[in-house]
């Protein structure tokens, strides 16, 4: 799909989405402005403000339960027929749009601290990405003494089966992330790994 084409389809959805949402925002190869388009990737903070209990009526099915307005919406959308859905999870859903081929991709950021972090991982590219969580004495940007695990910096090198008791280090905006790595500001459409030879 064209990239004017995309942005149009993006919007629509992120219109539809919003209310159900803290934050959301565009990413991926969309906002690195390219050209030709294989998906749509939307990162959102969800609001998580429970929803009512829907009302039982004796004699009749037991109505769905849906956590978030969120997963309501999306729910909707598959049963009105404008969507096929192939992942929903807690932490990402993915759907076909039936009105045309394009597939979109919602990255739930939980908590919203991580937002930095992975906004700048969905942006991408993939190779620029890897190489901004891979740490230095690796040839990556990331500095020795962190990791990222779950779309987090920790604090510590090593990789943690439990997280409890660990320390995250919040990055609310990319600019920020990409300041602790000592890289500054690079426009997406400009992003490009940079490995250090070892």
């Amino acid at each position: 799909m064209n990239h004017a084409e995309a942005v149009r389809v993006a919007d629509r959805l992120i219109a539809r989405f919003e209310s159900a949402c803290e934050r959301i925002e565009i990413k991926g190869s969309l906002a690195r402005l390219r050209s030709e388009v294989k998906d749509i990737d939307i990162l959102l903070v969800p609001d998580l403000t429970p929803l009512p209990r829907p009302h039982l009526e004796f004699g009749k099915p037991l109505p769905v339960v849906h956590k978030t307005m969120l997963d309501k919406m999306i729910a909707e959308m598959e049963e009105e027929g404008s969507i096929i859905v192939e992942k929903n999870g807690p932490k990402g859903k993915r759907f076909y749009l039936k009105n045309g081929d394009i597939s979109v991709e919602l990255y739930l950021v939980l908590p919203p601290a991580t937002w930095g972090v992975r906004s700048l991982v969905v942006t991408g590219p993939k190779d620029f990405s890897h190489w901004v969580v891979t740490r230095r004495k690796m040839g990556g940007a990331l500095p020795n003494g962190y990791r990222v695990q779950d779309g987090a910096v920790w604090e510590g090198d090593r990789h943690a089966m439990n997280l409890e008791g660990e320390t995250i280090v919040g990055f609310d905006e990319e600019k920020d992330f990409l300041n602790f790595l000592g890289l500054g500001w690079i426009e997406p459409k400009d992003r490009v790994a940079k490995w250090a030879r070892r």
